[in-house]
């Protein structure tokens, strides 16, 4: 496996004529050998959003995901997805998205609670949303064979593109695999064949033997921190032993659950209050890949509020981050350490 980087140096002067450098490093995925930009660090604090007004505004009789408005303004499924109109393990409820993204798309709300800020959720909440979107995907994949991608979705809070403030994911099957699934997929079957062994077992046997970037591994759930990485930090969890969405047990999504919660307290040391992420799971009992996520945070910048995304990563595609992989991992195994 090889992790390959490059620098670059921009040279100038301030106006009292001394120099300056600062320098970019180049980053290659070791599996899809797209960049990741390392850049200069201002060290401008980053102070997470306070959403308490907004939710006393917003939350309710206003929100359609609060308890005395889910039942009676929720769609509900098919009755081969579910005989009780919706899926539910907990509090947790999976419902169908009234906007959907593919064919088959489910939302599935954490609780009752309307704004639940990173330090809050609890080991339960977490476990039981997954577990009620792994039911939902299994239920879909027994009556539709067509239904051949799937994804877990979570997008938290505002900046990462949440519409509504009460927590949920979005759990996705179609017919047609998104761009990043192609690609990985396309890549992990190329890199067998060139090594003769599976890419994501190869990634978690490698990082925790170097253990620059790796932060701890709970039960069948391995955290480290991505190489080349897709934002200012970039969280990667491999279910080691669940080659499809079928093999995940309760006591995985426990695991899951508890050890995100390092994850979480990484982001909030470092002023980060959203993130994106992407389970990336299996229909197939046979496949090889193992279950995997990752988790990178959303920020908006400075007194206007300015995305983190800008023509860099919307339209050449490249990630930008201004935090180092391998101190990010550092402060993460800190945080991992106590919850064991």
């Amino acid at each position: 496996m090889e992790f390959r980087r490059e620098e670059e140096w921009f040279t100038f002067y301030d106006v009292q004529g001394n120099l300056i450098e600062r320098k970019t490093e180049v980053r290659f995925d070791p599996l899809t050998g797209e960049t990741s930009r390392l850049i200069f660090d201002p060290g401008m604090p980053i102070t997470p959003p306070d959403y308490s007004e907004l939710a006393e505004q917003t939350g309710g009789a206003k929100c359609p995901f609060c308890p005395e408005n889910l039942y009676k303004m929720t769609p509900v499924f098919p009755k081969e997805i579910s005989q009780d109109g919706r899926v539910a393990q907990g509090e947790a409820v999976a419902f169908p998205n009234l906007f959907p993204y593919s064919k088959h798309n489910a939302v599935v709300i954490f609780s009752g609670q309307h704004y639940v800020r990173l330090e809050e959720f609890t080991v339960e909440m977490i476990k039981n949303a997954f577990m009620a979107a792994q039911t939902y995907t299994q239920n879909v994949i027994a009556v539709d064979p067509n239904a051949q991608y799937a994804s877990i979705n979570w997008n938290y809070l505002p900046p990462s593109g949440g519409s509504i403030l009460h927590p949920h994911i979005q759990v996705i099957l179609s017919e047609s695999a998104t761009n990043t699934q192609t690609l990985i997929s396309e890549k992990a079957k190329t890199y067998e064949e060139e090594h003769g062994k599976e890419y994501f077992t190869s990634l978690y046997e490698t990082e925790k033997e170097l253990g620059e970037r790796w932060i701890g591994e709970l039960g069948n759930v391995a955290w480290m921190h991505a190489y080349a990485p897709k934002s200012h930090n970039d969280f990667v969890a491999i279910f080691t032993e669940s080659r499809s969405i079928f093999d995940i047990t309760e006591q995985d999504w426990l695991n899951f659950a508890t050890s995100i919660k390092a994850i979480f307290a990484t982001l909030s040391e470092q002023g980060f209050a959203s993130f994106n992420l992407l389970l990336n799971a299996s229909i197939d009992r046979d496949s090889k890949q193992p279950v995997h996520i990752r988790l990178i945070p959303r920020i908006t910048i400075g007194a206007l509020n300015t995305s983190d995304i800008n023509s860099f990563q919307a339209l050449h595609q490249e990630p930008l981050s201004l935090k180092i992989p391998e101190e990010v991992a550092d402060k993460a195994r800190k945080h991992f350490e106590k919850i064991k």
